[in-house]
């Protein structure tokens, strides 16, 4: 199966339903903590020999149109890539070469922008969310824009994963059954803090807060801390006004 859902220039269609409204303030918001032109959303669903996908697209209309007209989608690499074994993907990696170098040149000619990574979130069992992020920078200076800002590239499409969880799946935060100290480590985690000083601050244990953490992971799903805590934010689970 394959589906997708256009914002184009991050405006919702008439027809668009709440949930997908929502989704697209939270795209709009990592617009702006990135500072990207354009972010996408899509889900690779693995189960099948053929894998699900959805996209969430915030394109100009023109360049969909052409996109389509040209049949793009017979050649864009992006649609084969194996989202379960790549931390992320640098577009100038995956255009460079053949049909898929024709497609980029299409897409920078139309000013979209001329640097854009994709980076995948594991969602739950074979289902991964992945972001992608479209600038408009310096070749030069694109590979230490990555570096200086992968960690919150990372953050915000857990955070975007874990949005479309939230709206899409119909999970209420209280079926998550959090126990207080699991809320309240991740809380910890979220403002920064480290296994150790967690630790120290509330009395219990280094590995007693790895155990917290390891529990929380699980019950909600994720993978790594990080998506762990964007994804309790965007659901209500923790609320970081407060400390305790």
């Amino acid at each position: 199966m394959f589906n997708v859902k256009v914002f184009a220039d991050f405006i919702a269609p008439a027809a668009a339903s709440q949930q997908d409204r929502q989704l697209l303030e939270t795209m709009q918001s990592v617009r702006k903590s990135t500072d990207a032109g354009f972010v996408n959303f899509s889900v690779f669903d693995y189960r099948n020999d053929s894998p699900d996908v959805l996209h969430f697209l915030t394109y100009p209309m023109d360049w969909i149109s052409h996109y389509v007209r040209n049949y793009f989608i017979g050649t864009d690499p992006f649609q084969t890539v194996d989202f379960r074994r790549a931390s992320h993907v640098d577009w100038r990696d995956i255009y460079a070469d053949g049909a898929a170098a024709g497609i980029w040149c299409s897409f920078t000619g139309q000013g979209l922008g001329n640097n854009a990574l994709s980076l995948p979130i594991h969602h739950k069992g074979e289902t991964y969310g992945v972001m992608s992020l479209v600038f408009r920078t310096s070749d030069n200076g694109w590979a230490e824009h990555k570096r200086r800002n992968m960690e919150m590239f990372r953050f915000e499409a857990a955070r975007l994963a874990g949005r479309y969880q939230a709206l899409h799946e119909q999970k209420k935060p209280q079926s998550f059954h959090l126990t207080s100290r699991e809320t309240q480590v991740l809380r910890h985690v979220a403002l920064g803090k480290t296994d150790d000083q967690i630790a120290e601050r509330i009395g219990i244990g280094k590995w007693t807060v790895v155990g917290h953490l390891q529990s929380a992971k699980y019950k909600l799903g994720c993978s790594n801390r990080t998506s762990a805590v964007a994804f309790a934010i965007t659901a209500g689970l923790i609320d970081l006004k407060s400390a305790g």
